[in-house]
């Protein structure tokens, strides 16, 4: 949202939309130390009113990482910024989706052949479970 005209589409995965609702070493680790940082002009809500393109955000409700209202907190400045997005909210996981990764993996690949390709994805496509040795 900060470069409407650079990204067509995007999808925020269990964003940290805003380090003020996060551990407080955590934007220090990125961006510098507090007093050279200001947060407040990071926050993704801060720029919701410049959405040009499509944008999906997700968050898993019992998310103990990532709290799900950073997530909520740009839904709520889209919608009175009246605009379009997609949400995909997954009640029972955390932050990294747990046995819903696959059914994330799906909709993050129909997501950008759809928008980027303009092609459209095969429905409800079941993809390979990942397995490791």
């Amino acid at each position: 949202m900060r470069y409407p005209d650079f990204f067509k589409v995007g999808i925020a995965e269990s964003g940290n939309h805003d380090n003020r609702n996060y551990e407080d070493d955590w934007g220090e680790r990125y961006n510098g130390l507090v007093e050279n940082s200001d947060y407040a002009a990071q926050a993704n809500q801060a720029y919701a009113k410049n959405l040009k393109g499509k944008l999906m955000l997700v968050h898993g409700m019992m998310d103990d990482n990532v709290p799900p209202y950073n997530t909520l907190l740009v839904v709520e400045a889209l919608q009175k910024a009246n605009k379009d997005f997609d949400l995909v909210v997954f009640p029972n996981a955390r932050h990294g989706f747990g046995e819903y990764s696959a059914y994330m993996m799906r909709r993050r690949w129909d997501y950008f052949v759809k928008h980027l390709s303009g092609a459209e994805p095969p429905k409800e496509y079941v993809m390979g479970q990942n397995k490791y040795p």
